[in-house]
């Protein structure tokens, strides 16, 4: 019984040291990719490229699960756990170490998990059917440097997107209007709670000024201590619409949210809005708030899913502002003028 004892324990911290080199290969490969992406002067685009986003995951994974499955004879598990281990090591590793802001690891970490999952699941089965092992090896290696240099060749696609959110407020057109126009002072505690501010920790925004009235007029946006905007009024018809064209004159957007995801820059551009305000009945008004921007990535399915999702949950915090602010002029009997 010694002997057996013995081997077993021998063969185990064998294979333990095998999935730890793995990882670490992994990791050192992810590490090189985010380094040269960062120096590159296309860098923000590689990051929303189809190469980082879904083939590189899904090869470490297979390269992990290579390494450290030799035998072929690892249980399904071992194939779900480690592409799961994976991203927690790239999102705290990232988040500590590399200073990565919250919402693009919250955009990266679901992407990854699917593609490392196809990936380890992919080489799980093409392993029982492979005869030549280095054949498999070297597919490592050529089949990222192949599909990097067939994507950079690919022109990125501009699609327009509207996003639009809409809410009902229990007050006239005229009492919305200049709240909508703007709000010198908002509090901390105004609007809703949204997953957005809330967990990813975007800043509320904390005042929107405007600079002269009608077309032409600037309207600056403050959001929390350090980030503002600007919004050129294209459109002005009291009560009824109010339309701007977004110009971002700094970088505290993307310094104080996050480095990667800039509102003008080479995968995005937030272009403009409008608040378009009408009459349902005596005292009920529908405020609808659109914003249009331009995606630029060869993954715009997935970008305007979470373009939906985040923005849409600032508009939402937005349109909630307004109302609380209309409804409670309209309970006391008559709105500011403007």
């Amino acid at each position: 019984m010694q002997p057996d004892t013995s081997a077993t324990s021998a063969s185990s911290e064998r294979l333990t040291k095998r999935v730890l080199s793995g990882f670490a290969i992994a990791l050192a490969i992810a590490l090189s990719a985010f380094l040269l992406f960062n120096a590159s002067s296309a860098g923000n685009a590689g990051f929303a490229s189809l190469w980082f986003l879904a083939l590189l995951p899904a090869l470490l994974c297979a390269l992990i699960c290579h390494i450290g499955d030799p035998d072929r004879n690892r249980p399904a598990r071992f194939y779900w756990l480690v592409p799961i281990v994976l991203v927690v090591i790239v999102d705290f590793g990232s988040a500590i170490f590399l200073r990565e802001g919250v919402i693009c690891l919250i955009m990266l970490s679901p992407i990854w998990l699917a593609a490392g999952w196809a990936g380890a699941f992919l080489l799980r089965s093409q392993r029982k059917e492979a005869r030549n092992r280095s054949t498999l090896q070297s597919s490592f290696l050529i089949i990222p440097l192949i599909a990097g240099v067939v994507e950079a060749q690919i022109p990125y696609p501009h699609e327009q997107v509207l996003l639009s959110r809409g809410i009902l407020v229990h007050a006239s057109p005229e009492e919305i209007w200049p709240y909508a126009v703007s709000n010198p002072s908002i509090g901390q505690r105004e609007g809703r709670w949204t997953i957005t501010h809330n967990i990813t920790g975007l800043p509320r925004p904390r005042a929107t000024l405007i600079n002269g009235l009608g077309p032409g007029a600037v309207r600056t946006a403050y959001w929390g201590d350090h980030i503002n905007f600007e919004e050129r009024i294209t459109q002005w018809a009291p009560g009824q619409k109010l339309g701007w064209r977004f110009v971002f004159s700094n970088n505290s957007m993307r310094d104080y949210t996050d480095k990667h995801i800039s509102p003008d820059g080479q995968f995005l551009k937030i272009d403009s809005g409008d608040y378009t305000i009408r009459r349902i009945s005596n005292h009920v008004t529908q405020l609808t708030l659109n914003t249009r921007y331009i995606a630029m990535t060869h993954v715009n399915i997935y970008a305007k899913l979470w373009g939906e999702f985040l923005m849409g949950d600032v508009e939402d915090n937005v349109l909630t502002i307004i109302k609380n602010r209309s409804e409670a002029e309209h309970a006391i009997g008559g709105g500011p003028a403007n």
